[in-house]
């Protein structure tokens, strides 16, 4: 007989709208609704502490941000869509244009309540510091101009001062009213015919189990950073060298899997380059992003392969089209020595890459400066990097205008479904609007029945590593380091089915045969218990997503040796995997 839901839980919390994940998206959702409403109950969970937490502790620039309140509703086109959105003609069908033309519609949304709660986005003079995308090589900042003078489009972003950006977001819902609890981390969504009810939640700090009843969930919880290894640094500290946040190993992907959300594109890893031997978290500023890239030779990749620069309509990725120049079959990145040239840049492009690292997480601009500054006069050696799944596209797969899942009252926005930065703003505004009226009529749902059972088979799982009684025991961080160099060796960026079938195979084995043994002396390695658990499921889903697209798209983010070329039967084609009666079921979907 299942216990009562009392029996199980330390604490059980009633919420109108919860929102797992405290990051960019999960702050500006809070703060909107509560603006909205003020009466509306408001809840983030969060893995870290709120302040601190995901992927914009700082942010460089608001990515295609229209900072224009007349673009407000303005008619959106599919060609402006693809204009607009950076790489989309590379995309070629990996983006949902309908969903892409309301955040177009809609980016001005979130400006005012940045500036409101004191985010300096604007010059001390009122104007907005405009940064436009790659027009003559790859450096930022040489904007092109039209006949009357003023910038074209698109734009790639405005800068920012905004390094205290998070700081103020998490003041703000705060202050506002929102219940917030920290070092909180999401281990399931209940769900009741179809719809998302509430969640269960660990603390990691004291151990107590939480149960949440909500009427709509936010799921907030950013990239899946914790797939690949950073090879030039010592274990464990390699484990937390990412891109994005390292508290983004992707829980929200696995969880929302589990309550019957559809998972897409999941072979989309995002590939980055970076000064090797340098944290991930250093930017592309220091090799490329600002400054020209040459060989050995002292060949300039950038007139020795025209082809690669990057075009006004989006064109390939910065940095890392060079790496391969001139094609993924004869990466010249394997042939040679790429460097940098820091020592003849500007004054100006030198400030925009110091902007820049200042305005990520600090520890940006110090790595920058223990490489000995950006008026080196030696260059900087680049290295291609892979830094998870949702900065390229792929993750949980939004399934209608108001960016809810396949589950009733679960919605999703930011780097979990693939699509973040200042797009998560806008989204974390939307469905605020949408929750805001959609709570108004809903009760709570009873749980009961089935979501006992879940809860209860939820908590033996949660704690079963704590304490275990075993020969031979398992620890959480040395299972993750092997699944990342497994994942790197076997799938990487060079992608041949025998290794992904071998992959399948390791991680596999490591699942059925390391994960019984996982244990935990407290509730902090119980979290990493948990992580490396959701890390495994998405290294295989990674695998086998990669293994069923057969071509090559948006190289080096998917590229298959033994299909080297895009496909033109994938246009538009996106690989999902759905939880049913606890199998992953694949699938090939047309996106729009």
């Amino acid at each position: 007989m299942v216990a009562k839901l009392e029996e199980m839980a330390d604490n059980i919390i009633e919420t109108e709208f919860l929102i797992i994940g405290g990051g960019l998206v999960g702050s500006m959702a809070a703060i909107r609704a509560k603006r909205n409403n003020k009466d509306i109950d408001v809840t983030i969970i969060d893995k870290a502490r709120m302040e601190y937490s995901g992927d914009g502790v700082g942010l460089d620039n608001f990515n295609q941000v229209t900072l224009r309140k007349e673009d407000i509703n303005r008619k959106v086109t599919e060609d402006d869509v693809n204009k607009a959105v950076f790489g989309a003609e590379r995309l070629k069908g990996l983006k949902d244009l309908k969903l892409d033309a309301i955040q177009m519609k809609n980016s001005y949304i979130s400006q005012p309540i940045l500036e409101e709660i004191g985010v300096k986005v604007r010059e001390d003079d009122g104007t907005l510091k405009v940064l436009q995308g790659y027009r003559n090589g790859t450096v930022w900042g040489r904007v092109e101009y039209d006949e009357n003078g003023k910038p074209t489009e698109p734009f790639f972003g405005s800068f920012s001062r905004a390094s205290d950006l998070k700081m103020r977001l998490g003041t703000a819902a705060r202050k506002l009213g929102t219940r917030v609890f920290d070092r909180t981390m999401l281990t399931s969504i209940i769900t009741r015919d179809g719809a998302a009810i509430g969640a269960t939640a660990l603390n990691t700090r004291t151990g107590k189990f939480l149960v949440f009843k909500a009427k709509a969930i936010l799921l907030a919880t950013g990239a899946a950073s914790r797939l690949y290894p950073h090879q030039w640094a010592p274990f464990p500290n390699r484990l937390f060298y990412t891109l994005t946040s390292p508290v983004n190993h992707g829980g929200g992907h696995i969880n929302a899997l589990d309550a019957g959300a559809k998972l897409y594109c999941m072979e989309m890893s995002n590939v980055y380059n970076v000064s090797k031997g340098i944290n991930h978290s250093s930017g592309g500023g220091g090799c490329n992003w600002y400054f020209k890239m040459y060989n050995s030779k002292g060949e300039y990749l950038e007139d020795k392969y025209p082809d690669m620069v990057v075009t006004k309509a989006g064109g390939k990725i910065p940095g890392i089209n060079f790496l391969f120049a001139p094609d993924m079959q004869n990466a010249e990145v394997e042939k040679d020595v790429i460097l940098s040239a820091k020592h003849n840049a500007t004054p100006d492009e030198i400030a925009a890459v110091y902007f820049t690292a200042v305005t990520e997480p600090p520890k940006a601009l110090k790595f920058h400066k223990l490489a000995g500054g950006l008026t080196n006069e030696r260059p900087a050696e680049c290295i291609a990097v892979l830094t998870g799944i949702g900065q390229a596209g792929g993750g949980v797969l939004r399934e209608n205008e108001y960016s809810e899942t396949g589950v009733k009252n679960l919605f999703a926005a930011g780097n979990v479904t693939g699509n973040g930065g200042s797009h998560g703003f806008t989204w974390g505004c939307l469905i605020a609007d949408h929750v805001t009226e959609l709570v108004k009529d809903q009760d709570y749902k009873t749980i009961d029945g089935e979501q006992l059972k879940q809860i209860a088979e939820t908590k033996e799982w949660v704690f079963s590593p704590l304490a275990r009684k075993s020969e031979y025991k398992i620890n959480p961080l040395e299972l993750e380091d092997y699944i990342r160099e497994v994942n790197y060796n076997y799938i990487g960026i060079h992608k041949v089915k025998p290794k992904i079938e071998r992959a399948i195979e390791l991680i596999r084995f490591a699942r059925e045969g390391a994960v019984p043994l996982l244990f935990a002396n407290n509730p902090h390695e119980l979290m990493r218990a948990i992580e490396v658990q959701h890390i495994i499921e998405i290294s295989e889903l990674h695998a086998q997503s990669s293994l069923l697209r057969d071509e090559s798209r948006l190289g080096p983010v998917h590229y298959r040796e033994d299909y080297p070329q895009l496909d033109p039967k994938w246009d538009n084609k996106i690989v999902t995997a759905k939880k049913v009666d606890g199998e992953i079921k694949y699938n090939i979907e047309d996106l729009n």
